[in-house]
């Protein structure tokens, strides 16, 4: 009767570690550029970065420009922090990986929330191109 019961145990940790170990493998996921957004013709080159600068502070990324063609986006969230690398040309944008912290980085995967507030992040900059 105690054999039993110890084997029952261990079934149920081992269950419980697969368990936890599976939903750890959930969390990172492979990064997600955006590659190629557009930009409406004829806007100058302070145009483009305002408008994507405002798309970014409607969810509290901070954006700052690191020169012509190139700003750097962060955002904090709780102990979380994201950094992105935005490139643009008179036609396009894209938003690339560039740092970030206790998001669990590792060969070219993260925590899946990153790709979400991307993703958000982008299509918050295309509804402020939109509303030019």
């Amino acid at each position: 009767m105690v054999g039993r019961l110890l084997n029952n145990v261990a079934l149920l940790s081992l269950f419980s570690m697969a368990l936890l170990l599976a939903g750890n493998a959930h969390a990172a996921k492979p990064i997600e550029n955006v590659e190629g957004s557009s930009i409406p013709a004829g806007l100058s080159d302070e145009q483009i970065a305002k408008t994507i600068q405002r798309g970014g502070a409607a969810r509290g990324w901070v954006i700052k420009k690191v020169a012509a063609g190139h700003l750097e986006a962060t955002i904090f969230v709780r102990s979380h922090m994201a950094k992105v690398d935005i490139n643009y040309s008179n036609d396009s944008y894209s938003i690339r990986y560039n740092d970030s912290e206790n998001l669990g980085y590792k060969n070219g995967k993260i925590h899946r929330n990153y790709n979400k507030w991307v993703k958000t992040l982008n299509m918050d900059i295309q509804r402020e191109f939109a509303m030019l």
